[in-house]
């Protein structure tokens, strides 16, 4: 595990756009609703469309150079853990994009005083478990270099899309929270493991 950290957190930092182009999309998206003051749906914008489109952008190379590469098939060659590899693209993906989104989206639109913790907490699982949807779709299409994300995922997100509105436009914390953790949970594994699957077989 320690060598895929190590090999995903330097690929990251050697190109800086990995980090800047993530966040500034999300900033020009976020700050273009701004300006069109959507009062109290700013806040369901900030939380799900801004961070759909950024996490949608970003996933589309998730696996396509590895496959290009010959990385990942050497991997699968190798019988070394697919795992490992999935957890260590979505770390540098939670420390170098997914934080400092959340930070940038507390900073300029705010949440409320009384349940800081916990709507941060929801943005992060929200845009984790947009991740791993999207890769997902990125498995997929990865041989073709299409955009069938959108197409495979849209369908499975749709009660995530109302967990998000009723977490970040009414405040409505109990029970959503539990539910979007359970689909947080169901992404991390059900969904990572068909990535996995998907991965060896389009590796062959």
């Amino acid at each position: 595990m320690y060598k895929d950290l190590k090999r995903e957190f330097g690929l990251f930092l050697l190109i800086p756009k990995n980090i800047y182009l993530p966040l500034s999309i999300f900033g020009i998206i976020f700050l273009i609703f701004i300006i069109l003051n959507f009062d109290e749906q700013l806040s369901y914008v900030s939380s799900f469309i801004a961070a759909f489109i950024t996490v949608f952008i970003i996933s589309e190379s998730s696996f396509k150079d590895d496959y290009t590469s010959g990385y990942l098939e050497q991997k699968i060659c190798e019988g070394e853990s697919l795992s490992s590899y999935l957890f260590a693209k979505f770390s540098v993906n939670l420390f170098l994009i997914f934080i400092p989104i959340t930070f940038f989206a507390y900073l300029i639109n705010g949440f409320e005083g009384e349940n800081i913790f916990e709507l941060i907490v929801s943005y992060l699982l929200m845009l984790s478990t947009l991740h791993f949807f999207f890769n997902l779709g990125s498995a997929v299409s990865m041989k073709r270099n299409n955009s069938l994300n959108a197409l495979l995922i849209i369908p499975l997100l749709i009660p995530f899309i109302i967990l998000v509105e009723e977490i970040f436009v009414k405040i409505a914390l109990e029970p959503n929270l539990n539910f979007l953790m359970a689909y947080f949970i169901f992404s991390a594994t059900f969904i990572n493991f068909a990535v996995i699957q998907i991965l060896k077989v389009q590796s062959k």
